[in-house]
């Protein structure tokens, strides 16, 4: 007998319901799909051969071709090597959405470099942890941000050897001066622009995408040319029908998901790899840059998160702006979209919202609504291709939960990440046995359409009962004065914990903190009923968009201190 008997349960469950998610798979997708062993670079350079002229990255009036990103992506990849960065060295980029982190992408990829994407955003204390954790020795910076990583450079107890600054032509910044401090557009000029012969295998890691920010001390998380190439043959598959609602080279990404996020990466860079596509960057989601990057390029996909959308929706040119181009589908994921969100959303816009979810650790998604074929709103979808996801019990792990009742998500697949950079203290607390354990709690139903109940870490006990902070928050989303909420478990003294709601209103609109609690009552069992409720002009997010938990919670303490 074996000694995990639910493995076993595991695998006939999975055999069950896969009939179940085909189903709902569009008419041509490949359900066996087969992933070539070719780097990205491979990819890249065959599409810069055959089609040089094509556009490959746009954003305003530049417009840079396949055939010169790739002379550009090549001398900075030996400008690299001449440096002394070599295949496995860890590489940090901190830059918004622009053509030269794009380019920078496919230099790493060409001497197989590893990039640590890092938010140009974060302070310095930030960016030094993923910096020392990663052992990056090279960062590629824009300017406007150079004085960050130089500070991180002049740390001693930093690996950090040099730093590589790109100028924006429109917005030029005077950078300290040094012997490690280069000038990105010099070292390009006197590079050589031949292909580097370095041999990369599917196994060569890509990318260490940090995770865990707003949750605790950041995991690298450690994936490779076969996770990366097995979405992007997937994804081009599942935007296009198996290439039957378009050619492979018409796509073009709207790349306004930050490119250091996975879900930003593999959207619009990523998997461009096999369809030889282009991408329309925005670097800053202003609302009107947005717009005039639909009218101007006329992108086939939008990734977006539902504040992104919100946005949008709410902004005054959305009613006169041509949202039919996205044939790919707009892809909406990182939190919940309101139902009432998407509904006005794809009326008015004439397209269609394509809902997913997935995480750094899955590079990119796990499960997905059709493009072109049965889509449930509210659901995250099915599992993507060639991909498993059960519901296990969230304290012991194996027992598989009846249809409807939440439980803790696991998945397999060949997007799962390796491991954890450097960690094999985490890594085995979520690779189990082939299955990675994701700490989000969601529920199934009869169909095999997956819903995301909320984080493991977030549920809320209140009186030895499970609450989930998003079921409250969809019934605030349902008033119509409600524009963003979020919730948040805060300690009580009898009841353990009690819900606390924060709320964003539409301008122009009133509601009392009594009011919203009443409608709370009139939906949600008693013991789920935020006790308090806080108004607040924005919800403070994570760089992806999502609102940040760990923002209100640190607010409520220093409010109770």
């Amino acid at each position: 007998m074996s000694a995990k008997p639910w493995l076993k349960a595991f695998e006939e469950e999975v055999a069950r319901l896969r009939p179940l998610w085909e189903a709902n798979y569009d008419d041509h997708i490949e359900l066996a799909p087969k992933y070539p062993t070719e780097p990205p670079k491979w990819w890249f350079n065959k599409w810069a051969a055959e089609y040089p002229d094509k556009p490959y990255v746009m954003q305003g009036d530049t417009v840079i071709t396949y055939g010169v990103a790739n002379d550009i992506a090549r001398r900075l990849a030996n400008a690299l090597t001449g440096l002394g960065v070599k295949k496995g060295d860890r590489v940090a980029i901190l830059s918004p959405n622009l053509p030269q982190y794009v380019l920078s992408i496919q230099a790493l990829l060409k001497i197989g470099a590893i990039e640590v994407p890092t938010n140009p955003l974060y302070t310095v204390p930030e960016i030094s942890v993923q910096i020392k954790d990663s052992g990056a020795e090279t960062v590629i910076v824009m300017a406007m941000f150079a004085e960050k990583a130089i500070q991180v450079l002049k740390d001693p107890d930093s690996p950090v050897k040099r730093v590589i600054v790109f100028q924006v032509p429109t917005m030029p910044i005077e950078v300290e001066k040094g012997s490690s401090i280069y000038d990105f557009n010099e070292i390009i000029t006197a590079a050589d622009n031949t292909e580097p012969e370095v041999e990369l295998t599917p196994d060569d890691i890509v990318r260490l995408q940090y995770t865990g920010g707003t949750t605790g001390i950041p995991k690298g998380c450690v994936l490779t040319n076969h996770n990366v190439i097995s979405k992007a043959v997937r994804i081009g598959q599942w935007v296009t029908n198996n290439y039957t609602t378009m050619e492979a080279g018409d796509i073009r990404a709207l790349s306004i998901i930050p490119l250091n996020h996975i879900f930003g990466f593999m959207a619009a860079v990523g998997f461009n790899f096999i369809c030889g596509g282009s991408l329309v960057t925005v670097p800053v989601p202003d609302p009107d840059a947005i717009m005039d990057a639909i009218e101007k390029y006329q992108p086939a996909t939008l990734p977006a998160v539902p504040a992104l959308l919100i946005m949008l929706l709410n902004h005054p040119r959305f009613p006169n702006t041509d949202f039919s181009c996205f044939r790919g589908g707009v892809f909406c994921g990182g939190s919940p979209l309101p139902e009432e969100i998407l509904l006005r959303f794809e009326e008015i816009g004439k397209c269609r919202i394509v809902e997913g979810y997935g995480m750094s650790e899955s590079c990119q998604q796990i499960t997905s609504n059709s493009g072109h074929h049965t889509r449930k709103i509210g659901s995250v979808g099915v599992p993507w291709v060639d991909t498993d996801v059960l519901i296990v019990d969230s304290v012991n792990g194996v027992d598989i939960m009846p249809i409807g009742e939440p439980g803790e998500i696991i998945f397999r697949g060949p997007q799962l990440m390796r491991e954890y950079w450097n960690n094999p203290e985490e890594t085995a607390k979520v690779l189990r046995d082939g299955w990675f354990y994701t700490g989000d709690i969601g529920r199934m139903d009869e169909d095999g359409f997956f819903y995301i109940v909320d984080r493991k870490k977030d549920i809320i006990i209140s009186s030895g009962f499970n609450v989930y902070p998003r079921e409250i928050d969809e019934v605030c989303y349902a008033m119509p004065e409600v524009q963003d909420a979020c919730t948040i478990g805060v300690p009580h003294p009898k009841r353990g914990e009690v819900a606390k709601t924060f709320l964003v209103l539409k301008p122009g609109t009133k509601l009392t903190e009594e009011e919203v609690i009443a409608r709370c009552r009139e939906k949600l069992a008693p013991y789920k009923v935020p006790t308090e409720i806080e108004f607040l002009d924005d919800l403070p997010r994570t760089p992806v968009g999502k609102p940040d938990r760990k923002s209100l919670r640190a607010m409520v303490a220093e409010q109770e201190n």
